[in-house]
């Protein structure tokens, strides 16, 4: 059984996974009542990038360094004789960089992929990384 003090900080780990929508947080109280679930994950799973895992058209997010901060952006892998698309163009806090990357995956079903680079480690509250073998 989960007590309530760490029942309220599963809720809000659950808010915060899924954007901190409005209206949520009785479902999330409820949610953070489960104890089966990881409320750090939010549903979201990336799969590790490697130039091997990536074919044409996959959404990459890479992570880096920015003096103290922990900045990215987000490119579609284009085919090999034309230039990646680098969305929105300038570097962003790695939330907005997943909400992107999500948003302009839709209902594809397709993996985005995560490069870390420059010490980089992945912050488990971003969702679940998997790693994925070359096809």
């Amino acid at each position: 059984m989960i007590d309530d003090e760490t029942r309220r900080i599963r809720a809000y780990r659950i808010w915060e996974s899924e954007g901190r929508p409005e209206g949520q947080d009785l479902a999330h109280w409820y949610r953070a009542g489960d104890d089966t679930i990881d409320p750090a994950q939010g549903g979201r799973e990336y799969s590790r990038y490697s130039p091997d895992t990536a074919p044409a058209g996959s959404l990459i997010i890479k992570l880096y360094r920015s003096g103290d901060q922990i900045r990215g952006y987000v490119r579609k892998v284009a085919e090999t004789d034309v230039d990646d698309t680098v969305f929105p163009g300038e570097e962003m806090e790695p939330e907005a960089a997943f909400k992107l990357a999500e948003s302009h995956r839709g209902n594809s079903g397709r993996p985005v992929f995560v490069e870390l680079v420059e010490d980089v480690e992945w912050d488990p509250s971003w969702g679940r990384l998997r790693y994925q073998t070359p096809s």
